[in-house]
């Protein structure tokens, strides 16, 4: 679950807001969004991730939250509202399509995602991962069949990044149960120092379908089983690149309001 911060905050208070707001006796959500205005255009809205980082799931959810708004500077097309909009970690703006359903609060909502700046196939100790590297994330992918000790992988993790990338702002591992088509998501934000097994990741879905389509050196389009629901994730493959990737899936609406923050 993404909480959106819609007041203008300072970023230095980012953090602390944040920490509050994922407690289990607060709100608790999986991660904190920031609304601002692009610098490039202020009609588009920019997300700022708790950490910098960039999240897929939570640009879909925002492309859903305006149109649930009725934000005046989207654009109604025939079947879907076209929502254009900015997120942290990611310097282009990012293009989002929403889709109402008969349920006021529920929307499907497909968004265009960042392409991979490298993939690689490689050994990690004992264990054969995909690293996928996007800009504000990097994500492992690794056959959850071949892991013991979920634990003990995220620290081997930690410790390569601490050790190779240290300036990165976030990292995932993509726990992908290859026969099954189930992954299990554990994102770590830095800046927050917040560790979570995510219902759903839309970067990390992006990880999985790349490194699938790398693989295959094709096209993929596969509906990717989550904690939280299933994700529609195309990428397409060509030229030994991957040239395009989407991610669809339902947002819904829970809840919104006034939260007091002690600082």
């Amino acid at each position: 679950m993404t909480i959106f911060v819609t007041d203008p905050v300072p970023k230095e208070l980012y953090k602390d807001i944040s920490k509050q707001l994922m407690q289990y006796t607060n709100i608790h959500g999986e991660q904190v969004g920031f609304l601002t205005s692009s610098k490039e255009d202020e009609k588009i809205i920019k997300l700022d991730m708790m950490g910098g980082e960039f999240c897929g799931n939570a640009s879909r959810s925002l492309g859903a939250l305006l149109v649930y708004n009725n934000y005046p500077y989207i654009r109604a097309k025939e079947n879907f509202y076209e929502v254009k909009l900015q997120c942290s970690g990611y310097d282009k703006v990012l293009n989002c399509e929403v889709n109402p359903t008969d349920a006021l609060n529920i929307y499907y909502s497909k968004i265009d995602m960042p392409l991979p700046n490298n993939i690689k196939s490689e050994k990690l100790e004992n264990y054969q991962i995909y690293k996928v590297e996007f800009s504000g994330i990097y994500h492992f992918v690794v056959n959850s069949n071949e892991i013991e000790n979920e634990d003990e992988f995220f620290e081997l993790i930690k410790n390569t990044m601490e050790e190779n990338y240290s300036d990165y702002d976030a990292f995932g591992i993509m726990f992908y149960n290859f026969n099954k088509n189930y992954l299990k998501p554990l994102v770590y934000v830095k800046a927050t120092d917040s560790l979570f097994w995510e219902k759903s990741c839309a970067s990390g879905t992006s990880a999985v379908v790349s490194a699938l389509a790398y693989e295959k050196k094709e096209n993929v389009c596969i509906n990717i089983r989550q904690p939280g629901g299933e994700l529609e994730a195309t990428a397409n493959y060509s030229g030994e690149k991957i040239n395009n990737i989407t991610i669809k899936g339902t947002v819904e609406i829970v809840a919104e309001g006034i939260v007091n923050v002690n600082l």
